[in-house]
């Protein structure tokens, strides 16, 4: 197949509660810049590349599912020093779990945005990101 291929995801849409403080969240601890910002939604990105699509949601549903009665993310960010960011978060009394060393498969901590959304970050140096 020539054309037509999924070449990446795009980007993310996650609900929030309220827009502004959840943008201001994540501007401040990912660096992320605003974007396309109209009424309820507004789109996070780093530098020029789209990252998450915020959407303002009066219901209480989240970006997370259960396995075994086990909260799980929907969503994993991955980074190049995840020590450093971990340090970051839990200075900053971001909800963040340990980091787990799983040897090849990488290192992983989750995290918990204003909302209750979950996400993992990842640190991974064997595997090929492109932006």
């Amino acid at each position: 197949m020539e054309n037509g291929k999924i070449l990446g995801i795009a980007y993310n849409v996650i609900p929030v509660e309220d827009l502004e403080a959840s943008a201001a969240w994540f501007v401040k601890h990912f660096g992320f810049n605003i974007r396309n910002q109209r009424e309820g939604y507004l789109s996070l990105f780093r530098e020029n590349r789209p990252i998450l699509d915020l959407i303002q949601s009066e219901h209480k549903s989240r970006a997370v599912f259960e396995v075994r009665n086990q909260r799980r993310w929907v969503i994993t960010f991955f980074t190049d020093d995840i020590a450093s960011l971990h340090n970051y978060l839990k200075s900053e009394d971001v909800k963040v779990g340990n980091i787990s060393d799983e040897g090849k498969y990488g290192k992983f901590f989750v995290m918990e945005d204003l909302d209750g959304n979950l996400f993992d970050v990842w640190e991974h140096h064997d595997c090929e990101l492109i932006f």
